[in-house]
């Protein structure tokens, strides 16, 4: 099965502007206080439309979003993730914002390799795992969520 979202995470304050500005769908609710923000290339654009290079070992990820995003973000964390998963191969990615500002990205692909960089980007955020046999990931709800279909996108949108 595959897993494929572009998304930001953090607490509905410090998404608040950008869900405003977003619109429907709203966000989906996750453990730990947080929610997650889909991105489809509509929403894409509307944080950057650019023809820059993305960041080594993101798909998406440039310094123009960097800005944008950093822009609508109130005070607190925020996750920047991309995913793209099947069959057990693929990558994922991830960068963590904190009171607006970039403050650590990591990828499976960049060089030196990330293990796991939404792992380590919910446990900069304060994620615990709670329950032995789980991740961060998997604690705050994230393998609800293998597609934007699955986060209230649909092609339509």
């Amino acid at each position: 099965m595959g897993h494929h979202i572009n998304a930001i995470i953090g607490s509905r304050q410090t998404l608040a502007k950008l869900i405003e500005r977003f619109g429907q769908p709203g966000p989906a609710e996750l453990a730990f206080g947080l929610c997650i923000v889909p991105l489809d290339e509509r929403r894409l654009d509307l944080l950057a439309m650019s023809v820059a290079p993305s960041f080594d070992g993101f798909t998406y990820l440039m310094r123009e979003m960097v800005d944008e995003i950093g822009r609508t973000l109130n005070q607190g964390f925020a996750l920047y993730v991309e995913t793209n998963y099947f069959g057990g191969t693929g990558y994922q990615s991830a960068a963590l914002f904190e009171n607006g500002k970039l403050v650590w990205k990591g990828s499976e692909h960049s060089d030196p390799p990330v293990r796991s960089p939404i792992n380590q980007g919910l446990r900069r955020m304060g994620v615990v795992v709670p329950l032995e046999g789980q991740d961060e990931f998997d604690s705050v709800g994230l393998r609800r969520f293998r597609t934007l279909e699955c986060l209230g996108l649909t092609e339509d949108e």
